[in-house]
Order: C-alpha cells, then structure tokens, then sequence
C-alpha cells in the first residue's frame, strides 16, 4: 500500500481539497484515523492545507457563476470549508448578472427573473431593490 503522506501529495497534486475533503478521501484508502488527523496538522503547518484561502477561492468562483449568499453557504458546507468566510451580497454584482444573464427577457417575464434568482440564493429585498433600480434607469 502507498505510504499516506505520497497518498496525500498524489491527491494535492490534482486539486487542492478543504481538510475535511482529504480527510475523508484518505480514510477511504484504509488509512488510520490517527495517522490521518496527525498528517492533516503537519500538511497544515508546512501550508499545503489552506482551508481560507481555499474557501476565498471557491466564494469568489460561485459568485462569478452567479449564486447568493445562501446557495455559496451551502455548497460550501457541503465540501467541508466552514471557515467563516464573510459571503455578501453585493447590489452592483448582482445588477451585472442580471443585465448579463436576463436582459432579454427583462421585464416581460419578471416574476420568473425573480424566481430564477431566489433558487441561486439571492434575497427578496435586494432582488427587488436591484430590478427596480433597473427598470428606472430603462425608463
């Protein structure tokens, strides 16, 4: 069997995981938990684990896809990076997605705009507050 530190660095070498991604990856290759929890702390201390800023990194890949504050929280949960990276929502962000990605049908089918952006995890208010703003400036 492949010792668990080259095991680790073949997994790093592919991508980078949050902690708790490569402990669970390593685990599932048969290594002990103690010997894992142990290497996690060193791989940390030597700055091959760098869960912030790999939380940063991921943060700012959603919100260039065009996900709110909920849907980045919970994709982020999902991959173990509970980091407490600070997610905004920004007004002029999502002003430019909505151009970007809804100009066409703007305002003929508002609601479902309006739809489309709650399930990415946008909030009501600022929905609302952005696409009125908008349709000011349209006018």
């Amino acid at each position: 069997m492949q010792s668990i530190v080259s095991k680790a660095f073949s997994l790093l070498a592919r991508r980078s995981y949050f902690s708790k991604e490569l402990i669970g990856k390593l685990l599932e290759k048969g290594y002990e938990k103690a010997e894992v929890d142990a290497l996690i702390i060193r791989l940390q201390n030597e700055g091959w684990l760098n869960d912030l800023g790999l939380a940063e990194r991921f943060v700012a890949r959603q919100r260039e896809k065009g996900y709110g504050p909920r849907v980045i929280e919970m994709k982020l949960r999902e991959k173990g990076g509970e980091c407490g990276v600070l997610i905004e929502e920004s007004e002029e962000a999502l002003s430019s997605f909505i151009l970007k990605k809804y100009w066409k049908d703007w305002p003929e089918k508002r609601e479902k705009v309006i739809a489309a952006l709650l399930r990415r995890g946008h909030s009501y208010p600022l929905i609302n507050k952005v696409l009125t703003r908008i349709g000011e400036e349209e006018v």
